[in-house]
């Protein structure tokens, strides 16, 4: 940590708007396209595309233009340490494979946002027998096989489960009020801080945990009458295995 530069909360949102707007134009442009230098990382079905690289360099050259001391963690590799006490995570597309098959579900996450003019408002929901409840699975195959059975044990309990395909948005759709809960195993912090810093804002609450094995829940996130239910069912999905 250096000497602090005042960032009001104002001054934090504008700029994320308009770097995610910036990022977005780019990608709306390339949507539906073919795909450009498109590559793999974790597995073969990890991917990450020429769209992903560029709009991360578009949203870091906007926020350094106007907070050139600030740190900065991004998904495809841009990295600053910085010399105030504000840090930025971006994930510059979350919803690559549907960004690639032209499922209009992704995002441009930068930490900062709003559902038009209404404030976000997380479910009220307390029962976990009507819960709508999100989740995600890895790239990894033996993961998403152990994630397969985990989902089994939850299913039967909850109203329903979606499977969309964007950590930040389905964090979005909790703080709104559009999912009641959502759990998934993803631990990379462009993947999940934006849309946590959402949940809490809106007045829900957002467990970490730290699973020796990563395949399991690692961010659980609801309203706060659902949060300690949704924890123990998950917990006995897991103990379960």
């Amino acid at each position: 940590m250096g000497d602090t530069v005042a960032l009001t909360t104002e001054e934090a949102l504008e700029i994320a708007v308009g770097a995610a707007r910036a990022a977005a134009a780019l990608l709306i442009e390339r949507f539906g396209g073919p795909a450009a230098g498109l590559r793999v990382k974790s597995s073969a079905t990890d991917m990450v595309s020429e769209a992903d690289e560029r709009a991360e360099r578009m949203v870091v050259s906007y926020i350094r233009e106007r907070r050139a001391d600030d740190a900065l963690v991004a998904e495809e590799g841009s990295e600053a340490r910085g010399r105030t006490d504000v840090q930025w995570y971006i994930d510059p597309l979350d919803g690559t494979t549907n960004y690639l098959y032209g499922i209009p579900h992704w995002a441009v996450a930068i930490c900062c946002a709003r559902l038009g003019d209404r404030p976000l408002r997380v479910s009220e929901k307390a029962d976990l027998p009507t819960a709508l409840v999100a989740t995600g699975f890895a790239y990894v195959t033996d993961s998403r096989r152990l994630q397969g059975r985990i989902l089994a044990g939850v299913l039967g309990e909850v109203r329903d489960v979606r499977r969309l395909g964007s950590a930040s948005l389905d964090l979005a759709y909790v703080a709104s009020g559009r999912f009641d809960a959502y759990f998934e195993s993803v631990d990379q912090p462009w993947d999940w801080m934006a849309g946590a810093l959402l949940v809490r804002e809106a007045g829900g609450r957002v467990s970490q945990l730290t699973p020796a094995n990563p395949a399991l829940p690692r961010i659980v996130a609801s309203g706060s009458a659902l949060h300690d239910a949704l924890l123990e069912l998950l917990t006995k999905a897991t103990e379960a295995l």
